[in-house]
């Protein structure tokens, strides 16, 4: 079927005179529309030979094209197309855009920022592989339990001063959603006063700032030059050839400069110029000052000696130099006039810090940083086994509640200090034990829909990506979370028995394996410790859930009880006064077929449309000739004004609600200027359609053709059998 969709999605864009004659594209309630440059390029009679395609018009330069059903796929199809090689990156707030973002990632991104109290209460928001990261003002005004239960969410944590919601693989598509509602670029953010967040998360909410926006290169470089170990271990590619030393600058220069780029991420923290703070990270790795001090000269700065040492792949020095800068700026801001401010702050801060950087703060905490390596190595060493077990056991809830940011920098600065850091050679199983888990709970299932959420996660999980296992299958289900982690540490104290490590920053699942070769000795005991350990943190794993864990059964297979409801029945009374149209005479084949739900349809004999039950608003269409709203009892509802009456743009209509708006029966909704629509030739019957009428097991008609209606007489009755609770979980 899809196949088909996109087959006919390419005959329509086509019909249409291409790609490039197709300005914007918008999808109706039931048609798709298309504002076009050249009109002369459009041929109706191909459309009407596209299957699905029922009706097909053009009117200056607007196509609008009837499909009888999949309207959403079609959408979708004909966007993928329009879309094909555009560049949308300079693309500004506030401009309609056009790339494949479909209407329920639009619909998601408005619940997720009204549940967590409003574009008001957000700060900043980032996103990860798999979450959406928010700052938020006030936490507490954040829906955890609504937002769980909005389809396509998989959970919600609160950890190192974010509030995050885990979506899974599209949230880049739904971040691309939300940042127009909340009126913020990516890089924008408001100061708080944090004074109500205590000092451990502060300091977590400062490291991630620091690190996460580096991730997803770090990783990459990391695996580059694991895999360049590898392939070197292996004899295909040379040392010293000029592949290896490209391949080398590609996967090393992230490190080595990393000075550069903490210096921009920890000026964006503490709200300094970031290419200031870049600049900064600069002067500590310019090449001169380095082979100075790989000549081992000796300098001064005003007659003061200068301790020279390296700091290429250092990171607090650059991070503590970048704070003084912010304390500097703040106080020169004082002084200088505004006017003369971006000449002067960057010079006075440039004139100090640096030398400073280079006279105190670089040895102070480049000392510092080999302390803190030192001083975790011999921690470690004291209990490597006990070391393996208990943080191999407790590493994924660390990650759960957002603990993890702790320990990044002390991996790090192993890594960059020593250049090895044993401590992740541990943590690395605990992505395998997840992954065991997972599949195991996948294959026991008896549900089908959980076996198209657990096996897929399987597989996504050997890519690194462990949030769909952990929020959609482990956590959900203890007993897997439980063996996964037993699992993970037994592979924990196998890694740290035989002192596995990483020699560079790893990536996600089995691409990281490689950064785990030490470079000098190639594939050494050690390196194959690190293996077994993952072999057995994902096969204990996945033996002892098969054992234990619990057997996901469809609720039809469970006898005791049965399908639990989220729909009620719902009486629909009439939203305005007028006179009963049977829906099947309405004069448009999408309502009169039952293409988008069951219903009936009023001709109009007031202005006043009122809500029809207790519920809320869940959409306002721009040209306000459609309210969409929903039930406390489930049922979504369209109202209709019109047949054809977007095209008035709005006129006629004046709209009392907003979207997300709660309602009582017989609020005012709207007021509708039927008379005067109707003298311009449109037809002004009101359809009145349940749009999920799959949800209920009838929809029933109270009100013959021909009736007269007054606010408040019931039409239609949406009914739903009446049965017990749910349960999905059988014992094992």
């Amino acid at each position: 079927m899809r196949s088909t969709i996109e087959k006919d999605a390419a005959v329509i864009v086509k019909s249409l005179g291409g790609q490039a004659n197709i300005k914007e594209c918008f999808r109706c309630i039931s048609r798709l529309r298309f504002l076009v440059k050249d009109p002369k390029r459009v041929s109706l009679n191909k459309l009407a030979k596209v299957t699905d395609v029922e009706s097909a018009s053009l009117q200056d330069l607007q196509v609008k094209i009837g499909i009888k059903g999949h309207l959403d796929d079609y959408y979708q199809s004909v966007m993928n197309i329009i879309n094909l090689g555009k560049d949308f990156s300079r693309i500004e707030k506030g401009e309609l855009r056009m790339a494949g973002s479909s209407a329920k990632d639009a619909a998601l991104a408005k619940e997720i920022v009204s549940l967590v109290g409003g574009k008001d209460n957000v700060i900043s928001l980032i996103h990860c592989v798999t979450r959406l990261r928010f700052k938020l003002k006030d936490e507490g005004k954040a829906d955890d339990d609504k937002i769980k239960h909005l389809k396509g969410i998989m959970g919600v944590a609160h950890a190192g001063g974010q509030y995050q919601v885990i979506i899974g693989s599209n949230v880049a598509d739904i971040y691309d959603e939300v940042m127009p509602l909340l009126g913020l670029s990516a890089e924008s953010e408001t100061a708080v006063d944090d004074d109500n967040k205590n000092v451990f998360s502060k300091m977590v909410s400062f490291i991630s700032s620091l690190f996460m926006p580096l991730l997803g290169v770090m990783t990459g470089a990391g695996m580059m030059k694991g895999l360049l170990v590898l392939l070197t271990t292996l004899g295909w590619v040379k040392s010293g050839s000029g592949t290896y030393m490209i391949w080398n600058a590609a996967g090393d220069a992230m490190f080595y400069f990393l000075p550069v780029l903490l210096g921009f991420t920890a000026a964006n923290a503490l709200h300094v110029n970031k290419f200031l703070g870049a600049t900064i990270g600069a002067a500590l790795v310019y090449p001169d000052m380095i082979a100075a001090y790989t000549a081992g000269k000796s300098l001064t700065f005003m007659g003061i000696h200068v301790v020279l040492m390296k700091y290429a792949q250092t990171m607090l020095p650059v991070i503590f130099a970048v704070w003084g800068a912010s304390l500097l700026e703040k106080l020169t801001k004082k002084v200088i006039p505004k006017t003369v401010q971006n000449l002067f702050v960057p010079l006075l801060d440039l004139m100090v810090v640096v030398p400073l950087s280079y006279l105190i703060i670089g040895p102070v905490f480049q000392t510092i940083s080999q302390w803190i390596a030192n001083a975790s190595m011999w921690i470690y060493g004291l209990a490597p086994i006990v070391a393996g077990l208990v943080l191999g056991a407790i590493w994924q809830g660390a990650v759960i509640l957002g603990l993890h940011w702790a320990f990044i920098p002390v991996l790090m600065n192993n890594l960059t200090t020593n250049g090895f850091d044993p401590i992740n050679g541990i943590f690395y199983g605990t992505l395998f034990g997840q992954v065991g888990a997972c599949l195991a709970m996948g294959l026991k299932a008896k549900d089908t829909e959980f076996k198209e959420i657990a096996l897929p996660a399987a597989l996504s999980g050997f890519f690194g990506i462990t949030e769909p296992i952990i929020y959609g299958v482990t956590l959900p289900h203890k007993k897997a979370f439980a063996c996964a982690s037993a699992g993970s540490a037994v592979g924990g104290a196998i890694a740290a028995a035989f002192h596995a490590g990483m020699y560079t920053m790893p990536g996600g699942g089995i691409f990281g394996i490689p950064c785990f070769i030490n470079p000098k000795t190639g594939v050494d005991a050690s390196f194959i410790a690190f293996v077994v350990a993952q072999i057995v943190s994902f096969a204990l794993a996945f033996v002892l859930t098969m054992i234990f864990g619990d057997v996901v059964v469809p609720t039809e297979e469970n006898h005791d009880v049965v399908k639990a409801q989220e729909f009620k029945d719902e009486a629909v009374v009439s939203p305005l006064q007028g006179t009963v149209v049977a829906l099947e005479k309405v004069k448009d084949p999408v309502f009169s077929q039952g293409t988008i739900g069951k219903g009936i349809a009023i001709q109009p004999a007031s202005k006043e449309i009122r809500a029809p039950f207790d519920g809320k608003v869940i959409s306002v269409f721009p040209t306000k000739h459609a309210i969409g709203l929903q039930s406390n009892n489930g049922v979504e509802l369209l109202i209709h004004l019109g047949i054809d009456t977007v095209q008035l743009k709005g006129e006629g209509f004046d709209v009392k609600v907003s979207e997300g708006q709660t309602v009582k029966a017989g609020d005012l909704l709207e007021t509708y200027d039927y008379e005067t629509i109707a003298k311009k030739g449109y037809d002004v019957v009101v359809p009145v359609i349940v749009t999920n009428s799959k949800n209920f097991d009838d929809i029933v008609v109270n009100k013959a053709n021909g009736t007269e209606v007054q606010f408040g007489d019931q039409l239609l009755t949406a009914l739903v059998d009446q049965v017990a609770a749910d349960t999905t979980v059988a014992p094992a």
